[in-house]
């Protein structure tokens, strides 16, 4: 009896590759609900959201969205004035940035959360994480290139702010958002 071969895992790839472009729907949704608690100050709840959606991202293997999401949460946290919450989600996040390579993300995740801290009266733990990683990650950090155009004020996809020095800039138009890891496109100027 003739037997067809086993198929190679191509099919597999295409579709976390399209698992990555198109983000869960729950998980945007959940993004949506975070974003609105931040806005209307709620920072607690929102942190809560998104140290779920880091803890999910990293079980199925989602390292990027893992390290944005835990970014997000220590923020949050921040904003919270939950500073043991802060400096264990800002140090996760660190270490992933670093770990993925993602330079000029680390640089400017640690001056937005030392900006944060300091803020929200935590400077003693703003020194500690500008000590254990102030020098790594000015090591090497890449410039990126100039975008072309602005990006909108939200992500199309789930609402998110979009700020130019928070995404991952994939070329001069487009731009990796960091809530949901959809692409925001430039708008002309």
């Amino acid at each position: 009896m003739f037997r067809r071969p086993l198929r190679p895992m191509r099919p597999v790839r295409r579709a976390m590759r399209r698992a990555l472009r198109h983000p869960n729907p729950a998980a945007l949704d959940a993004v949506m609900r975070a974003n609105q608690l931040l806005a209307n100050n709620q920072p607690a709840q929102a942190a809560q959201i998104f140290e779920r959606l880091a803890d999910e991202a990293a079980r199925r293997g989602f390292a990027k969205p893992a390290a944005n999401a835990s970014a997000q949460a220590a923020l949050a946290y921040a904003a919270a004035k939950n500073e043991t919450a802060a400096l264990g989600h800002a140090r996760a996040a660190l270490n992933q940035f670093a770990r993925l390579g993602m330079t000029q993300r680390a640089t400017n995740f640690l001056g937005e959360i030392s900006q944060a801290l300091r803020a929200n009266g935590m400077a003693r733990a703003a020194e500690a994480l500008q000590n254990e990683f102030g020098g790594e990650v000015a090591l090497g950090a890449p410039q990126a290139s100039a975008p072309t155009g602005r990006l909108p004020s939200k992500c199309p996809h789930c609402a998110g702010p979009a700020r130019s020095d928070q995404v991952e800039w994939i070329d001069a138009y487009s731009a990796e958002c960091v809530y949901c890891g959809g692409v925001i496109q430039t708008e002309e100027e």
